[in-house]
């Protein structure tokens, strides 16, 4: 996960005006950054063009 930045003091406070603490914070969180890693992760893997490769 490295590369992805949370505002953990946002986050944090996020998860307090929802009323979530202990463990259901925790896994609030670990949501929160694996989303940002999925999102990055598709965000930088090339689309299939569905084509061959044509060489030169």
């Amino acid at each position: 996960m490295a590369g992805v930045d949370l505002d953990m003091a946002g986050a944090v406070a996020l998860a307090r005006e929802m009323g979530v603490s202990g463990w259901a914070a925790a896994d609030l969180l670990t949501a929160l950054r694996l989303g940002l890693v999925a999102g990055l992760a598709a965000r930088t893997v090339p689309a299939d063009t569905g084509g061959a490769c044509h060489g030169g």
